[in-house]
């Protein structure tokens, strides 16, 4: 497993990487990660399995969805990117 500042290029990972890196953090040791990171982060691991859970039936249910993958997205990027910068 890679840690958070070994210069991955958080823009290349999946969905599933970034929900899974996510769950990673939110249960992560208190030594780690602060409080209000860990909360974030585990909220956000829930957003993304909701997310990938959400059928595609419509297209406008793929469009509201490729929204809320990318807003996930760049929520979860942002949190990596804090984290690499404070490591």
């Amino acid at each position: 497993m890679e840690t958070v500042g070994s210069g991955v290029n958080f823009w290349a990972q999946t969905p599933s990487q970034l929900s899974t890196r996510m769950g990673q953090i939110g249960n992560g040791d208190p030594a780690t990660y602060d409080e209000a990171t860990r909360a974030e982060a585990g909220l956000l691991a829930a957003e993304w399995h909701d997310a990938l859970k959400l059928p595609k039936a419509s297209m406008e249910d793929q469009s509201r969805r490729a929204i809320q993958l990318d807003a996930l997205q760049k929520r979860s990027i942002e949190i990596l990117v804090r984290l690499s910068q404070a490591s």
